[in-house]
């Protein structure tokens, strides 16, 4: 997880938050930034998350993913108008019409051997996932279905680089096959953006974990041994354990001295 302030980000696989690793901050041209790694894992569907847990502002949020605009939209400040709406925002596919969407993959670069391949995509921007926070300027908020043109992005396709570029091993996001889904209700807003530059920054550097480990960007995960002394007690106990049992068993089989004998007499 990324923090800054109030503000959070976070990537979602399998239920489960990534760690982030090696966290590094700035500010530049008053955007405030922050950034770290996480491990890819090829084949896995991943969302990205963001809260804002005091909803003073309100906010146009874009998340980037390999240099790609994939999603677009806003978090209005709570104020007396809008108390109740959620302060936490999920992510997790990109719309290609009001009806239909793709979500989002990470794969594996496969490289081929072809110095004259030239490749169709910016290469250099993978890698990365950003979302940034703008400060908006809101005129009008209409509470409605979703309405939207079909975006005009270059969709995120499984990719084939030359082997120059040294992406051999190292993943990319796709987009899934498109599916259905029908027209939410969403506040439609009106606005404008009050800066040149992106009020927060979050940018989520992904690698295999076993580049990552090579890298050392992080450590391996190492079994701690048990403690010797830990281990002989644990072995006395069980030999004190087994033979207070075999006494126990023993003696359910022997009269106990204070107890009457039968003795017979002839």
């Amino acid at each position: 997880m990324l923090r800054i302030g109030p503000y959070s980000a976070w990537v979602v696989v399998d239920g489960d938050g990534l760690e982030t690793h090696c966290v590094e901050a700035s500010h530049h041209n008053r955007t405030t930034s922050t950034s770290g790694w996480i491990s890819s894992e090829a084949g896995k569907k991943f969302s990205v998350y963001w809260s804002n847990a005091v909803r003073d502002v309100d906010l146009e949020a874009t998340v980037l993913i390999d240099g790609v605009e994939c999603n677009r939209h806003v978090m209005l400040a709570a104020s007396d108008k809008f108390p109740h709406r959620p302060n936490t925002v999920r992510v997790s596919y990109t719309r290609t019409s009001e009806v239909t969407r793709r979500d989002f993959f990470f794969s594996v670069i496969q490289v081929i051997d072809d110095d004259e391949y030239i490749p169709s995509v910016d290469y250099t921007k993978f890698g990365v996932i950003t979302l940034e926070l703008w400060r908006l300027r809101v005129n009008r908020v209409v509470r409605q279905q979703l309405q939207c043109d079909p975006p005009k992005i270059p969709m995120l396709e499984f990719q084939v680089l030359p082997e120059q570029t040294k992406k051999g091993g190292t993943h990319h996001v796709r987009f899934g096959k498109e599916y259905s889904a029908s027209r939410p209700i969403v506040d439609m807003v009106d606005g404008q953006k009050l800066d040149k530059a992106p009020y927060m920054s979050f940018s989520f550097k992904y690698r295999p974990r076993d580049i990552l480990l090579a890298q050392g960007v992080i450590a391996p995960r190492i079994d701690c041994p048990v403690p010797t002394n830990r281990l002989l007690s644990a072995q006395r106990l069980k030999v004190v354990t087994e033979k207070q049992t075999h006494r126990h068993r023993k003696n359910q089989y022997l009269p106990h001295r204070n107890q009457p004998r039968n003795i017979k007499t002839k």
